[in-house]
């Protein structure tokens, strides 16, 4: 018990020293705090202002259309009728932010014109970024003194010449600097897919309000687009074969009705069998081409349905909106955080130098 005793008052003694020491040191602490404040303030008054814009959206479920078709689809099954209903390949919503990531679809929105809040006229983020976009004093900064041994390899280093793509080459070829761009566009973008709700969240940051609005209505477009064609490809071609089939029957079943007319006409008053027996095979020919021409039919409408319940549906919950404020830098939590850890490295060092001095 007294051992516990002796040991509580030594904590009780340390805690009081450390306040001691504390407040001994207060205006060495208040002033490496400001020194960090200051620190703060510089970075975050040097650092690029960046603009966030967003948009909500939500893919439709195709099963309750399904369900609805599946029940026509058994009813047809039991004629003999097959209307397409089986699933193609699926591309679930998890994978949306791998095609925004993807190098093709990275390409067209950097090569895309936009326009920007403080230009007159549309231009691409490519053409933005290469020539128009200057480092914040905070980036140069960073650049010649963190950056600084990679710009002297840099100079050492044979100039990188844009790769020629002859016309029969379909790979895509991208300089250093291409690459670097798709890079810094895919961390600007951001896809994220809520696995409980089903919704699909767009976020883009641009140094431009404007051009944050545009590029995210940009994404979502060519995202919606491209999922589309994805899952009505299919469906789609099979439509443009059936609807050719269906016009060579129609003109098929035509010129059958007009030579059996014809030949009608020529034998009106003729009773021989062997007009009979040709009248017979031309009618035959006629109905056979009619039955041709009436199933396309069928399949024509069956095909339509197919690219109308492939075709996916996009409810936008939360509309693009220009930006009011920036995103970054955030001027208030720099300041905070900052000015946390002046204080706490100035305390740590007061209380190690006091200690060396006992």
């Amino acid at each position: 018990m007294k051992e516990s005793k002796k040991i509580i008052q030594e904590d009780e003694i340390d805690l009081l020293e450390l306040v001691r020491v504390i407040w001994s040191k207060r205006r060495f602490i208040l002033k490496v705090t400001g020194i960090f404040v200051v620190l703060g303030l510089i970075i975050s008054f040097a650092s690029k202002v960046e603009y966030e814009a967003s948009c909500k959206l939500m893919p439709e479920s195709q099963e309750g259309t399904k369900g609805k078709l599946g029940g026509l689809g058994g009813l047809a099954g039991l004629a003999g009728i097959d209307l397409g209903l089986g699933t193609t390949g699926s591309l679930t919503p998890q994978l949306y932010p791998e095609i925004v990531k993807s190098v093709p679809f990275q390409l067209q929105l950097i090569h895309t014109p936009i326009r920007f809040e403080k230009l007159d006229s549309l231009m691409s983020s490519y053409t933005y970024f290469t020539e128009m976009d200057r480092p914040s004093l905070f980036g140069f900064i960073t650049e010649y003194t963190i950056g600084l041994p990679g710009k002297i390899k840099g100079l050492f280093t044979a100039e990188e010449v844009a790769p020629s793509n002859p016309a029969n080459d379909d790979l895509i070829r991208l300089t250093k600097e291409d690459w670097s761009l798709v890079e810094t566009y895919r961390e600007r973008i951001s896809v994220s897919v809520d696995d409980k709700t089903g919704i699909i969240t767009v976020t883009t940051e641009m140094p431009d309000p404007y051009a944050a609005a545009r590029v995210t209505d940009l994404v979502v477009k060519k995202l919606t687009s491209e999922v589309t064609n994805y899952k009505v490809e299919k469906a789609q071609v099979n439509l443009e074969f059936i609807r050719e089939r269906y016009a060579e029957a129609e003109k098929e079943y035509e010129a059958k009705q007009k030579q059996l007319a014809r030949f009608t006409d020529r034998n009106k008053n003729i009773t021989s069998s062997l007009v009979q027996i040709e009248y017979q095979r031309l009618q035959n020919e006629m109905n056979i081409t009619f039955e041709v021409y009436k199933g396309l039919a069928t399949q024509l409408e069956q095909a339509k349905i197919k690219v109308k319940e492939e075709t996916p549906v996009f409810t936008i919950l939360e509309p693009v909106k220009v930006p009011v404020g920036n995103s970054s830098p955030k001027r208030g939590l720099i300041l905070i955080g900052m000015s946390l850890f002046g204080g706490i490295i100035a305390i740590i060092f007061s209380i190690f130098k006091n200690s060396d001095k006992k």
